[in-house]
């Protein structure tokens, strides 16, 4: 018996679907597919009267949902959901099977127009990602048409900053006030906010001279706090003490050597401390802190880049600043000394520009006649 050939039935569509048309009793209607033998029983099946309801963008993002969510940290989950509804709202009805990248593009492209940053961009794209490859698990697609969308160019990107240099000096100049330890901890060592409130005593060698990392924080919503592994294998890495930062960690040893670095501070109750710190005792430590030394205005994170500013000031090269800071990519190494580049050049610039100012007025001066 010679093979049929379906693909001859149908229309080929420029997006790789075939197409065919038929008419009943409730009107003119259009079926779509890929592959040409499905669309020809589909075909006939409506012809029997048969009800066919396409898989839509809201049933399988609604079955993504059921089955990650879980497996997505609280606070992933917050900056995933208004994504979510709002893709669900404009592509809910819409067909699985018929959208494509352009769909994505246009829609990133909004999202540009409304001056969204590059980051929020890309979590929108990613969620397509994932929505799209979810489709393919449960066989409603065969690609994912966002594989090849790139996100829009011109994005706003937000700068790293870090503290100024007289900011920095407050900083190591005020490691006893309170809370002192941490910031001037972060600055020596340019570890996350996470991974610094993770610390054990365990987990510092003064003999060696090190500092393991091995976990951090996670603070979810509704729950203790608890410990999870680093995001990538760079996040596990060992820093090392330098002089300053020894120095005080062997005098907070001969206070406490046991358990958190920086633990949940007794309550005002009169309750013990000890444990990890929770989100609220760390929010009121540092504000305490700030505004005790006039740093009001620096988070954590600027602490971090300020790190990989003296790393860069001091001569210390990309790949071992990468280990220092558990990059997961050099890039991301290297965008930070570029940026520090371009800056230190243009101060330069400025210094000769100054300079040459300088000595161009000077000569013009008129010269004192000797008497």
């Amino acid at each position: 018996m010679p093979k049929i050939n379906y693909a001859s039935m149908f229309t080929l569509r420029k997006d790789g679907r075939y197409q065919v048309k038929y008419t009943d009793d409730a009107g003119k209607h259009t079926l779509y597919d890929k592959d040409p033998e499905k669309l020809y029983y589909k075909l006939q099946e409506a012809k029997k009267g048969v009800v066919i309801k396409p898989t839509t963008f809201k049933d399988v993002a609604d079955s993504w949902e059921r089955e990650h969510r879980e497996k997505i940290e609280d606070r992933t989950w917050r900056n995933y959901a208004p994504h979510l509804k709002d893709m669900v709202s404009q592509y809910g009805e819409t067909p699985i099977e018929e959208m494509e990248p352009v769909d994505i593009i246009n829609d990133l492209a909004r999202a540009k127009k409304k001056g969204w940053s590059a980051t929020v961009v890309n979590t929108r794209k990613s969620i397509f990602r994932m929505v799209f490859d979810h489709a393919i698990v449960i066989g409603k697609l065969k690609y994912n048409p966002a594989v090849s969308v790139r996100l829009p160019k011109g994005l706003k990107r937000g700068k790293r900053t870090a503290p100024t240099q007289e900011q920095m000096e407050l900083i190591l100049n005020n490691v006893h006030a309170p809370f002192g330890l941490f910031p001037f901890l972060l600055l020596c060592t340019g570890m996350r906010k996470s991974e610094a409130l993770a610390l054990t005593w365990d987990d510092i060698d003064l003999k060696n001279k090190t500092i393991s990392v091995t976990k951090s924080v996670d603070y979810t919503v509704d729950s203790k706090p608890s410990y999870k592994p680093p995001k990538t294998a760079a996040g596990y890495r060992t820093i090392p003490i330098i002089s300053p930062l020894l120095t005080e960690l062997e005098r907070a040893a001969k206070e406490r050597k046991n358990g958190p670095l920086f633990p949940q501070p007794d309550s005002s109750r009169g309750g013990p401390g000890g444990g990890i710190m929770s989100q609220k005792a760390y929010d009121t430590a540092w504000a305490k802190y700030c505004k005790a030394t006039g740093l009001e205005g620096i988070t954590a994170h600027n602490l971090r880049h300020g790190a990989a500013t003296l790393m860069f000031e001091f001569g210390v090269d990309e790949m071992t600043t990468q280990k220092v800071l558990g990059h997961s990519n050099i890039q991301i190494t290297r965008e930070i000394y570029t940026d520090l580049r371009e800056s230190q050049l243009s101060k330069s610039a400025d210094k000769f520009d100054a300079g040459v100012s300088d000595m161009v007025s000077n000569s013009r001066k008129p010269h004192k006649q000797g008497t």
